[in-house]
């Protein structure tokens, strides 16, 4: 075998240590476990990321079911990624968003609306005393509403338009936009940047770094740590990463199809589409009846 076919043959993909901790069952099993790590974790992970609008220092977290029930058959439920309160009372909706979807607020007010119901008691003297209820969503993706804000986090609430600095506080929320986050390892200084760079990072890292040694974080690395899945998690991740791949791949394509390497516009309206959820057949119908027509 000559020497330029053995330099032709791809090298196989080096397999990651960690798993990506924004994947939906390494999420849950990070911060959502019956451990008082889990526990540590989800503390640090709300006071980093809602600090100053936090009613007071969170001393003990618990866990709450994670569907939330509509009061008629006919009307939606909702399935929160976590959903918990603390000592203080107050409730929290803690969500993953990886992939960019029309009405992303509507969903967000929805579970917002359901909580509240399932709070708020029977009988006419009751005083809608309500906690305060916090949805902190983790975006991978840049959502419209957000458009002219560079902040990584979103902090959103009640105002008075006229009067923005009266705010009613009981509900807020946030929206920390993760592709915002551009700082190295050697610039994160505080366990807010940690938190951040592991959402980016983790999958591509090979050991612990020095700034992860401490309790806190060693924990996610062992959760997160591939050689450590069960055989059914071991399952559910492969199946995971290979639809992934399979979508990028189709993605990829169909722009090559249909664009070549020109048409800049298109390609960006073709991506919006596929934001929206249009899959790749409805696609292509809509674009040859705007090609009959010569639009």
């Amino acid at each position: 075998m000559s020497r330029n076919k053995i330099a032709s043959k791809k090298k196989p993909a080096k397999q990651s240590r960690f798993s990506q901790l924004t994947l939906d069952f390494i999420f849950k099993k990070v911060f959502a476990s019956e451990s008082r790590q889990s526990e540590g974790l989800l503390i640090s992970l709300i006071e980093s990321f809602l600090g100053e609008y936090l009613q007071g220092k969170i001393k003990k977290i618990q866990l709450l079911p994670n569907e939330q029930r509509s009061k008629s058959r006919k009307q939606r439920a909702a399935v929160f990624d976590l959903h918990c309160t603390d000592n203080n009372g107050n409730r929290f909706i803690i969500e993953m968003q990886l992939a960019k979807r029309d009405f992303f607020m509507g969903r967000i007010l929805f579970y917002l609306s359901l909580t509240i119901a399932g709070i708020v008691k029977k009988g006419k003297d009751y005083k809608f005393n309500l906690p305060r209820i916090y949805s902190l969503s983790f975006l991978n993706f840049e959502p419209d509403l957000l458009a002219g804000s560079k902040d990584i986090v979103n902090h959103i609430g009640l105002t008075n338009l006229k009067y923005p600095k009266k705010r009613h506080s009981d509900v807020h929320i946030a929206l920390v936009v993760l592709t915002r986050f551009k700082k190295t390892l050697e610039q994160c200084k505080t366990t807010f940047d940690l938190w951040l760079y592991l959402f980016n990072n983790l999958h591509k890292l090979d050991e612990i770094p020095e700034k992860f040694k401490r309790s806190k974080f060693r924990e996610v690395f062992k959760i997160a740590e591939i050689s450590n899945f069960t055989e059914d998690e071991l399952c559910n991740y492969e199946a995971v990463m290979k639809y992934a791949d399979v979508y990028n791949a189709t993605i990829a394509y169909a722009e090559r199809q249909a664009f070549g390497k020109g048409a800049t516009q298109e390609r960006k309206n073709f991506l919006k589409l596929i934001d929206q959820g249009y899959s790749l057949a409805q696609i292509k119908r809509m674009l040859s009846k705007k090609a009959a027509v010569g639009v």
